[in-house]
């Protein structure tokens, strides 16, 4: 079953490489980097594959703007709205800003989220079973806004707000999310508040190729802010680019995430997804606290096509103890890159996965870390 599996791998692979290495002769007046640098509003079609969504398709409308035309030094300022169905019966609708006010002295960020999104449970712990495998229904509206402030070149401090809530879950009466004692089973209704710093020395941040990058942030959800659940929550995420040669990148990640009180499910620290461990399904691992080491080799054939092979390990648990070398998940895979945008280096990536006993294909833009 494995040879397969890897056989139609490469031979999907193998007439994907063929389809897009005709792409490397394209001149820069490539119609989509066409539509991308024309005007202010953008709207285009977009579709993608993970195994969370299965095949996904929609639009999306860019806004690109800067507030006083006349300031040449500050990024452009963009605001995204997606509409996105999947074949899973799944219905996104999410705005995203990202605005730098004058000089850059201060930065909004923000994501404003609808979402009708059938999901997979597996349970709580770092020892879950593949074939205890649940897919229950809910609703979720998401609202999370960050305002920072440059103190000097590439450093940024400022606060955040989350407010997030599921509600109509539906499951089967024998499930797991129903039988068991599961934070979050019901619904759940977070308010939080945290602060954030974060450090970039990237000389790209869609698509780096040198420098880093170092984001510390906390969130602490209470009663008082109008949440149901108490719990306090920290990350920090430090990415690091080394260029070894002209068109040969290597980009590493290390990832961790502490979590105290009572955290429910729905915000526990996950394994997999398009962007941690490629290969698990989103969630497949889920506990309060995460670590993962995670590396990606990046190779520029030409100057719209790419090849990439990556790989890394991690876990989760519910104390630091429970973290233990023998017990780490890992992942590994491969894929490949075309470049839609080459000013902003903005890739669409397709990528194949492979964990402990599971693969899975993927194809979005942007890198995963």
């Amino acid at each position: 079953m494995l040879f397969k599996i890897i056989f139609l791998t490469l031979l999907i692979g193998f007439g994907i490489l063929q389809k897009l290495s005709a792409f490397c002769f394209l001149a820069d007046s490539d119609t989509v980097e066409k539509k991308m640098k024309k005007g202010s509003l953008v709207a285009l079609p977009v579709a993608f594959y993970s195994p969370e969504t299965k095949l996904a398709f929609g639009g999306i409308a860019i806004n690109m703007f800067q507030l006083d035309p006349l300031d040449t030094l500050t990024r452009t300022s963009n605001v995204r709205t997606a509409a996105i169905y999947t074949t899973r019966g799944q219905f996104i609708l999410s705005v995203d800003h990202n605005i730098f006010l004058k000089d850059e002295k201060y930065q909004l960020r923000g994501n404003v989220a609808f979402l009708k999104f059938p999901d997979n449970f597996y349970g709580i712990g770092n020892d879950t079973r593949l074939e205890d495998e649940e897919v229950f229904n809910n609703n979720i509206f998401n609202f999370t806004s960050r305002l920072m402030r440059k103190v000097s070149p590439g450093v940024f401090i400022g606060g955040v707000y989350n407010l997030y809530t599921m509600f109509n879950i539906e499951t089967e009466s024998d499930f797991l999310l129903e039988t068991n004692e599961v934070p979050g089973k019901n619904g759940v209704r977070l308010s939080g508040f945290g602060l954030l710093a974060s450090l970039d020395r990237r000389d790209n941040v869609l698509n780096a190729s040198r420098g880093y990058y170092a984001e510390f942030s906390s969130r602490f959800y209470q009663s008082y802010f109008g949440s149901n659940f108490q719990f306090q929550q920290f990350e920090f995420d430090f990415r690091k680019y080394f260029n070894l040669h002209k068109n040969h990148v290597i980009a590493t990640q290390f990832k961790s995430e502490i979590k105290t009180g009572n955290v429910p499910f729905q915000q526990m620290a996950m394994i997999g997804g398009d962007k941690v461990l490629r290969g698990y399904y989103r969630g497949r691992y889920r506990e309060k606290n995460l670590v993962v080491l995670q590396a990606e080799y990046r190779f520029q054939v030409c100057s719209r096509f790419g090849l990439t092979a990556f790989g890394g390990f991690g876990d989760v648990g519910d104390k630091l103890s429970d973290f233990a070398k023998d017990d780490y998940k890992y992942s590994y895979g491969g894929g490949a890159r075309f470049t839609i945008n080459k000013k902003e280096r903005l890739n669409i990536r397709v990528d194949y996965g492979f964990g402990d006993g599971v693969s899975n294909f993927y194809i979005n833009l942007a890198e995963a870390f």
